[in-house]
């Protein structure tokens, strides 16, 4: 995110037409030195005019001219004031169990944190003075490597990184340079490298090519496609300079999982039709941003096949590099990314520098340095307490909730068939079906669609033929005025108009329990119900040929009371129905 240090944050005084009331205006009793009240000398937080305000009588201590927000003062405030001054402040942020549009799971356990803060100021970057951090840095690496189907014969090499936007950015340059190496070799130009990516890509994928002068080539994708990269369209894409294709495992905008084995199937069928190339074996980097946690904890061996994505990881032979981010699935605190290569081989040298001056000797393949460490005990204590089995409930709970939820927009009498579920994993891998009872969903979990547990939604073509001039926008806004963080996002840019569509997107964190889950769908059901009374209201006065000054303003009021009416008798009593059938799926 970028910040800009601007006017108001410089405190320069704005036009004179632009400022509040001046000294003339101000009663006399708030004119007069700049003055503070006795025993407040310290809570400086006021605006420059407001602090030029006093009372008669008040002690003189003369607030500091830079006394500013954002600027440092000149004198500090003593600790305990401090804290308690940005601990109010920061109060005002949201609660997370309601933020429904992140990945982040953003709760940890007291000893979890009693293990951060025991390791709150230790340096990652720093391998002499933290010998133990980094041990426990190589045994994450070594975990996540079998975690994804590394081959015994080779040696995985890996790193810790700050998200996967770095992990994202480093296995794009090993992926380059690679390229680099075989251009050259073979005495050819290396000016116009180009990378492949569906236009469902996370912008840091975006970011690597235009930071890094490579061409990013984005292929659209469709509703056919499940709005992920088709396989059949990269023949009109790739060419000799191709220097690796990423591939989502688990799309940020519907969750699905982007097919890695027919990816590497269709590169080699293109690889084959081109002899002449001198760039052979085009490398896959697999972007498991979430779903490099939930894939191998929750979908098994078996299950992958029968989804036909049994070589996802690195027992496919062109997945080179695999990323992930610890504080999405991996339960961490924010900040933490791993990025692991399946062999030294695919770790250019010429990446890896060498560090002698912090004492011993360091190998390191980063963008950045220094930076905190206790994310890396985080998350080894997760493998460590959790363990495989903790991992798999966790998610199969989510999945579950998930699918639920999906069902039950679609099942919802209150509901009719007003929505459409974007998402997949909530449908039947044999026949993209819905089952006729939601408890399929926890009794037979390997016949649905494995993918990340989010729903992606929509008003169907139904709803908008009938309504027309109710914008969709308008729920996520309504579900604010709850608490409920939910986005309303287009769709990704597409080959055949998906991307005018807009989605609804949950999130299903481990924290998203199934009565939470069931208080979501009562507030759908009940912002949906009163969108459509106001519709009515609107209909009814557009039909009045005349309409008085009273008239007009009550039909106003009727309308905005509508929105902000408390639940009817019949809202209890679909509350009543669907916990009771909410209960009976626990």
């Amino acid at each position: 995110m970028l910040h800009s240090h601007s006017t108001r944050q410089k405190g320069v005084s704005p036009p004179a037409s632009d400022r509040g009331p001046s000294e003339v205006d101000i009663p006399q009793f708030q004119r007069g030195p700049r003055q503070s009240i006795v025993g407040l000398e310290d809570v400086k937080l006021l605006s420059s005019n407001l602090q030029q305000m006093s009372y008669h009588g008040a002690t003189t201590n003369t607030f500091d001219e830079s006394n500013n927000k954002y600027i440092i003062p000149n004198h500090g405030l003593p600790e305990q004031t401090a804290y308690d001054l940005i601990h109010n402040e920061l109060t005002l942020d949201g609660n997370p169990h309601l933020n429904l549009a992140s990945f982040v799971n953003t709760t940890t356990t007291q000893i979890a944190n009693r293990l951060i803060m025991e390791n709150i100021d230790k340096n990652l970057a720093d391998n002499d003075e933290y010998p133990q951090l980094i041990e426990l840095t190589q045994r994450c690496i070594s975990m996540l490597a079998k975690l994804w189907k590394s081959n015994p014969d080779m040696e995985p090499i890996g790193c810790a990184t700050t998200g996967s936007s770095e992990a994202i950015m480093l296995g794009g340059l090993a992926m380059k340079k690679i390229w680099e190496a075989k251009m050259k070799k073979a005495g050819k130009s290396v000016e116009k490298p180009n990378i492949l990516m569906s236009s469902a890509c996370q912008v840091a994928l975006e970011k690597f090519a235009r930071y890094f002068e490579v061409e990013c080539r984005l292929i659209p994708v469709c509703k056919e496609s499940k709005y992920c990269l088709d396989p059949r369209k990269l023949w009109d894409y790739v060419d000799e300079n191709t220097i690796g294709c990423y591939v989502l495992l688990g799309t940020t905008y519907t969750g699905h999982l982007e097919n890695v084995e027919e990816v590497a199937d269709v590169l080699t069928e293109i690889e084959i039709q081109h002899p002449s190339w001198s760039n052979k074996e085009i490398p896959i980097h697999v972007d498991g941003a979430s779903g490099g946690f939930i894939v191998p904890f929750s979908f098994e061996a078996s299950h992958m096949k029968k989804f036909g994505l049994e070589r996802w990881g690195f027992n496919n032979p062109r997945v080179v590099s695999i990323n992930t981010s610890g504080h999405k699935f991996g339960l961490t605190t924010p900040g933490l990314g791993w990025a692991l290569w399946k062999d030294q081989s695919y770790l250019p040298p010429e990446l890896r520098f060498r560090l002698k001056y912090l004492g011993g000797v360091e190998e390191t393949f980063n963008l950045n340095f220094s930076r905190p460490g206790f994310q890396v005990v985080h998350q080894y204590y997760n493998f460590v307490s959790l363990g495989f089995t903790g991992y798999k409930n966790h998610f199969l709970k989510s999945l579950f909730v998930a699918r639920t939820f999906a069902y039950s927009l679609l099942k919802s009498e209150k509901l009719q068939d007003y929505i459409e579920v974007i998402s997949g994993i909530h449908e039947r891998i044999s026949d993209d079906k819905v089952p006729d009872n939601v408890t399929d969903y926890w009794e037979n979990p390997q016949d649905f669609k494995p993918g990340v547990p989010l729903i992606a939604f929509k008003l169907s073509k139904h709803f908008n033929e009938a309504y027309p001039e109710i914008p969709q926008a308008i729920i996520s806004k309504l579900l604010r005025t709850r608490g409920w963080i939910v986005p309303n996002y287009p769709l990704p840019n597409s080959s055949d108009d998906s991307s005018n569509w807009e989605v609804l997107r949950v999130v299903f964190r481990t924290e998203m329990k199934l009565d939470f889950a069931q208080l979501l769908i009562i507030d759908i059901e009940n912002i949906i119900t009163k969108l459509l009374s106001c519709y009515e209201k609107v209909e009814e006065h557009a039909e009045q040929e005349k309409q008085t000054k009273e008239g007009k303003r009550q039909f106003i009021y009727d309308m905005l009371l509508t929105l902000a009416s408390p639940e009817s008798e019949e809202d209890e009593k679909l509350k009543e129905r669907v916990t009771r059938n909410y209960r009976g799926t626990c």
